[in-house]
């Protein structure tokens, strides 16, 4: 498995820098060159897409090269770590890297509350049936989105975000997010448009990568995205990316080597293949041991310091909550691996590793039909 590090120079994080700088609103990240040409065409529209999960290696396996999806495909970029949707997501969304924004993963540990929660539905990870009495990431992880950011700047520009039907007011399909966004475009002068995807990570997870049902959740998305192109008038540009792509897995079931689990302090907690681990006092060394001893082939095991310097969270300000948030020890998954946090869950494929499969997303971009050249 080829492992690759989060290129914070051209990564998902310095395409929404790239709007961030076109709309006048400076930012200490860099933008990405191929996309400052396109928006310096008398661009008046800007739809810019996320679609969760879609890898470049799906992409490469699934379409075809007369696929818009992959036909328009202008680069490669590379995710931020841990590559998920919590940290990749709210990366685009706030134009900050996770050392910044605070959101690191699925699960995080919030000490006021002792809670492992889940991020983005407010819940108790190991105890469902526990009720949390206040919205832990308006709390403590609130920040302004790019839409509000540009929107702020430039009265002119109608900003939009569109999301799936878990969002109230949102779309049950792909397909209905996309017909939003064109009357967006026909009835506005200026327009910027972020939408928000949950295909083809879904699938993959149950199904695989390289699965039928896969290539024809591919195939669908690619459809509703050549529909979109093909009746959008000539001054709007089309940006796809996603947060991550997946790669196929095997589970570890972390819980059933006892003596490693009675050294914890509390569960783990992050991601399956970027784990978290709070170890009792004065039992770090044994932990290591342990660690090394059963998981070393498949895991490489940063002390909290360590990973800190790596930089793979970014470079910025510091979110007050980061050094909480982190335990003793970050294990990183480098083969096709993945701790099997949640005993009910079962995943064919997965993320938030730095295999090439997970880091490496597309630059998609679009206008007037054809690519600029």
């Amino acid at each position: 498995m080829t492992l690759k590090k989060p290129d914070y120079n051209n990564s998902i994080l310095n395409v929404s820098n790239t709007f961030l700088h076109h709309y006048h609103i400076k930012t200490p990240y860099k933008g990405i060159n191929v996309l400052e040409d396109y928006l310096s065409k008398d661009i008046n529209h800007i739809v810019y897409i996320l679609l969760d999960g879609l890898g470049v290696n799906i992409i490469n396996h699934h379409l075809t090269e007369d696929d818009y999806l992959k036909k328009y495909m202008k680069s490669t970029i590379t995710s931020v770590f841990p590559s998920t949707t919590v940290a990749a997501t709210d990366a685009v969304l706030s134009g900050l890297p996770p050392i910044s924004n605070g959101h690191i993963g699925w699960v995080q540990y919030f000490k006021n509350e002792d809670v492992n929660a889940i991020v983005f539905q407010n819940k108790d990870f190991y105890d469902p049936a526990r009720e949390l009495t206040s919205n832990l990431r308006e709390t403590y992880l609130a920040f302004d989105p790019i839409t509000k950011q540009i929107a702020d700047k430039n009265k002119q520009v109608k900003t939009e975000i569109f999301f799936p039907s878990f969002v109230k007011g949102g779309s049950d399909t792909f397909k209905e997010e996309l017909e939003k966004v064109l009357l967006t475009v026909h009835n506005t002068d200026q327009s910027f448009s972020y939408v928000y995807w949950t295909e083809p990570d879904l699938t993959q997870h149950k199904k695989g990568i390289y699965s039928e049902e896969t290539s024809k959740v591919l195939q669908k998305l690619n459809k509703d995205f050549t529909d979109l192109c093909d009746h959008l008038p000539d001054d709007t540009l089309v940006v796809c990316i996603a947060d991550h792509g997946l790669t196929n897995v095997e589970e570890l079931p972390l819980f059933t080597y006892e003596d490693l689990t009675s050294l914890f302090l509390r569960p783990p907690s992050i991601e399956p293949r970027a784990t978290n681990f709070f170890i009792k006092e004065g039992q770090k060394d044994e932990f290591q041991r342990l660690f090394h001893q059963y998981f070393k082939k498949d895991y490489d095991l940063y002390t909290k310091e360590a990973f800190l310097k790596s930089g793979l969270l970014g470079q910025g300000k510091k979110h007050p909550m980061i050094d909480s948030f982190l335990g003793d020890f970050m294990a990183i998954a480098k083969t096709n691996k993945m701790f099997t946090l949640n005993r009910n869950s079962t995943y064919k494929a997965h993320h938030a590793g730095l295999s090439e499969d997970e880091m490496m997303v597309p630059l998609i971009l679009f206008k007037n039909k054809k690519p600029l050249e």
